[in-house]
């Protein structure tokens, strides 16, 4: 019966110091869990602005997740003394003092005393500033979370605009330059059809194996030189390419590569014409007589030959070509032919 009364006074007697153990305990690991919690989530958050930042400008972003486990991971700050401060409530001990039974009976009678009333414990009130410090830190690390991704949301529209102006002016620029090519090719196309009308007026074989292709009086060759003058018209006036030209424009529209194009279509009729006519309207004297005239101009134009036989053969042919009467000779040929002809002379 001593030994029962014994243990039952030693767990009265240390029972508040275990308690008051484990409420100390409680508060350290409040502190080091609190920090430790702020700690991993701000590496989360940094983990989360890094791959953000990374990704930014990109179909696809990562790093949202990160930032949300930091956030998690610090609120756990908040919640977390309030699950350990449980411990606090169980070391509390009964205010009220509690009868001790006593081991011995007086033998002698004794008088009730009046009870008397317990003086009430005031509670202080808990200490909540490093509540206040953590809620701050992880509200200062939201608003920095949620200005960098402000920031690298403005820095992504940045770029992507950036990226699409270049785009925009690099389109600009190509179709600027292919529009200036093809512009460039109708004047070339046009030189290359001048060159061509004056090979047939000065080349004695197209003059006289082609005469349809200088003759005026062929259909087919006069709506040629009409397309040739009214394309020399259009590049006097009209030849300069056009400012500000809209990007899918069709050049054959405008008036000069239209005269262009017009004057390519005559010159391949009455290409076609003439090939397919080639000396049937010519007299069979006239043939012998081109024939004639062919031999004094290759002599004319032999380098063996003595100057006195290319000075007669030069003479010789321009009168038989005066008296050609169905094959047209321009004007040009005729000047080609006496510059020649004074060339020689004046190296003589």
């Amino acid at each position: 019966m001593s030994s029962l009364t014994t243990l039952l006074a030693s767990t009265e007697t240390d029972g508040p110091r275990i308690f008051d153990a484990i409420s100390g305990i409680a508060s350290s690991m409040t502190t080091i869990f609190s920090f430790a919690a702020i700690f991993f989530g701000a590496v989360f958050c940094i983990m989360g602005v890094t791959r953000l930042m990374r990704t930014a400008g990109t179909e696809y972003s990562s790093g949202w997740g990160h930032i949300g486990a930091g956030v998690v991971v610090m609120a756990t700050a908040v919640f977390l003394p309030w699950i350990l401060g449980s411990f606090d409530q169980l070391g509390e001990t009964d205010p009220t003092p509690s009868a001790k039974p006593s081991s011995t009976t007086s033998p002698e009678p004794t008088s009730t005393a009046a009870p008397s009333t317990a003086p009430e414990t005031v509670q202080e009130p808990a200490d909540l500033t490093w509540l206040l410090v953590v809620l701050g830190i992880i509200g200062a690390l939201i608003l920095a979370a949620v200005l960098i991704w402000i920031l690298i949301a403005a820095t992504g529209r940045a770029r992507r605009s950036i990226r699409a102006a270049r785009k925009e002016a690099e389109v600009e620029r190509a179709g600027r330059e292919r529009i200036a090519t093809a512009w460039q090719a109708f004047h070339d196309r046009h030189n290359e059809l001048l060159r061509k009308i004056v090979h047939s007026e000065t080349d004695w074989d197209s003059l006289f194996f082609l005469p349809a292709l200088t003759d005026p009086n062929v259909p087919q060759t006069y709506a040629m030189l009409r397309a040739m003058r009214a394309a020399g018209t259009q590049r006097d006036t009209a030849g300069e390419l056009p400012a500000n030209l809209p990007l899918d424009v069709d050049l054959t529209t405008l008036p000069y590569p239209k005269a262009v194009e017009a004057f390519a279509v005559a010159w391949d009729a009455a290409e076609r014409n003439a090939r397919r006519l080639g000396q049937k309207g010519v007299p069979h004297a006239e043939r012998k007589l081109i024939k004639e005239i062919r031999t004094l101009l290759d002599m004319a134009e032999n380098a063996a030959a003595s100057s006195t036989e290319r000075s007669l053969a030069y003479r010789r042919a321009q009168k038989l070509i005066e008296s050609l009467e169905t094959v047209h000779v321009p004007e040009k040929a005729i000047a080609q032919l006496e510059e020649r002809q004074q060339l020689m002379i004046t190296a003589n």
